[in-house]
């Protein structure tokens, strides 16, 4: 009878171990000189399928993807973040509302210029939510750092 329970006990414990690890979403960070001073911050998701990630704009129902930049004295953002992507406007039952979302691949851009010539690092954290068809993940948040130079 110990066996048994034991059994079912590391059983458990594995299926419970493998649904925290569910992360449908994979990140790169990268810099790209666009002239003197002048770079693009991309942040790039690519997705799983059937999930989607949602867009910066959503204003009911998921949590929107938020980009935030720490300060950096040696950096100034030029505008707002663009989303770069195929942006898909449909009845999302997990909210009861049309939503724009991303499947597949999405990339956030932020144009930035150095105050000074020199090499610096941009940090900060994207806040993301995932859901598909039947289910959401709860919202996420991770860090970036991407070297300017």
């Amino acid at each position: 009878m110990k066996k048994v329970i034991l059994f079912c006990s590391l059983v458990v414990l594995v299926f419970s171990a493998q649904a925290q690890r569910l992360n449908p979403v994979k990140w790169t960070f990268e810099s790209v000189k666009k002239a003197d001073k002048q770079y693009e911050v991309v942040l790039t998701a690519t997705v799983e399928a059937p999930w989607h990630i949602y867009s910066q704009t959503v204003k009911k129902g998921p949590i929107p993807t938020t980009v935030t930049f720490k300060p950096n004295p040696l950096v100034k953002l030029s505008g707002s973040t663009k989303e770069i992507g195929k942006l898909e406007s449909n009845f999302d039952k997990n909210f009861d509302a049309v939503i724009g979302s991303y499947a597949g691949k999405v990339q956030f851009k932020q144009a930035i210029v150095l105050k000074a010539a020199s090499k610096t690092k941009l940090t900060g954290s994207i806040e993301y939510m995932v859901c598909n068809d039947e289910k959401c993940l709860p919202p996420v948040s991770i860090p970036f750092e991407v070297t300017i130079q």
